[in-house]
């Protein structure tokens, strides 16, 4: 039996098209899908949340609203030789065109630039557990980054990602990972969502360095810095969700948050489906990661930074950003809504893998969504 987009999804991806949206050629591919579910998404998502769709698990194609890029140009070398003027190589092709910066990569980046731009061969961080500056490559060759000054900064558990730095929340000792929560020792006194400084003084900070951050312009390109830059000032201004959002802080629960009232978990059920189970499994257990979680348990023990991914991606991975909403608020509903799905232990369980457990009964976590 042939399945039909319906009327109102049509639409959507018609305006979409309208509109200079690249959608994912996967999107097109779910058509094939049952029509009950298409119009129990069409039911539960607004026209324009709907885009979220069109980016599965393991796509490297998000949507974007950016014009393609011109198409290159190589010179004809074909008449200079007919002439009789030798050619040893062809001559170079001419520059690509730049793109916007891609506030989701800007996130990975965030997360882990090391891992992003894949130099994990190349620069291996200075141990954070010995005195001597003992590791490769880098600015000055022993796994150190540079300070705003030009000295060399040691790792004391940061290995020099702004994650580490600033936290999942960007909130810097003001947020998850201070002194009144986590308490991570390396976090900086910065809260990155109350910055105001303009858009190009974020960036020369971010290349520069102070004396306390790493002067990251010795290791990133400019694309990088736009890219990050795009991050946190789209995160400061609500055009991507904010972690506020999505889960508030809590001295009393375990890991030190719990999510915010207001989800959907049946929609976060549906959305799964469509966006997460191509490369999670239709249960979350078809790729068991970090140490053995499956989708499920992560997400229930660790939803502060299990939301960061979802929005931008996992670092140096197949996974982009899975979130493109008209709104930051938009996003943040989409992520709580899957956070909320993941909180059935029954419908997404866990593995049975050494030192992995799922969360209790009442854990205040999940709060009201824990089944």
């Amino acid at each position: 039996m042939r399945f039909v987009i319906p009327a109102r999804l049509s639409r959507a991806l018609a305006g979409a098209s309208q509109h200079g949206l690249h959608l994912a050629p996967s999107l097109h591919a779910l058509a094939a899908r049952p029509l009950f579910a298409w119009s129990t998404l069409a039911r539960s998502l607004p026209a324009c949340s709907l885009l979220a769709c069109s980016m599965l698990a393991c796509s490297s194609a998000p949507v974007t609203s950016a014009a393609p890029p011109a198409a290159l140009t190589t010179p004809d070398v074909s008449a200079a030789t007919e002439a009789g003027h030798a050619t040893s190589s062809p001559l170079p092709e001419a520059a690509p065109a730049p793109r916007p910066p891609d506030a989701a990569r800007g996130g990975r980046l965030y997360d882990s630039w090391r891992t992003e731009r894949k130099l994990s061969s190349t620069i291996s961080f200075d141990a954070a557990s010995t005195p001597e500056l003992d590791g490769k490559g880098g600015p000055n060759g022993n796994g150190t980054l540079n300070d705003g000054s030009g000295r060399p900064l040691p790792n004391t558990g940061h290995d020099y990602r702004l994650r580490s730095f600033f936290g999942w929340d960007l909130r810097g000792k003001q947020g998850l990972s201070g002194p009144d929560y986590q308490g991570e020792s390396h976090v900086l006194e910065r809260n990155l969502l109350a910055d105001e400084r303009s858009a190009e003084e974020l960036r020369a900070w971010l290349a520069s360095g102070d004396e306390q951050l790493p002067a990251y312009g010795e290791v990133l390109n400019a694309q990088d810095l736009d890219d990050l830059t795009a991050f946190l000032v789209q995160s400061r201004e609500g055009k991507l969700a904010r972690p506020e959002q999505v889960f508030q802080l809590d001295t009393k629960a375990p890991g030190n948050y719990r999510l915010r009232d207001g989800a959907d978990p049946e929609r976060g059920a549906e959305l799964f489906t469509f966006v997460c189970s191509d490369c999670h499994g239709n249960d979350g257990r078809k790729l068991p990661f970090d140490a053995g979680h499956t989708l499920g348990t992560f997400a229930r023990a660790r939803g502060y930074e299990a939301w960061f991914k979802i929005q931008n991606g996992l670092a140096g991975s197949p996974m982009k950003g899975q979130i493109v909403a008209q709104s930051g608020a938009d996003a943040a509903q989409t992520v709580l809504d899957l956070l909320a799905a993941l909180c059935d232990r029954k419908q997404f369980p866990g593995r049975d893998f050494v030192g992995v457990q799922d969360v209790p009964d009442g854990d205040p976590r999940c709060g009201k969504y824990l089944k």
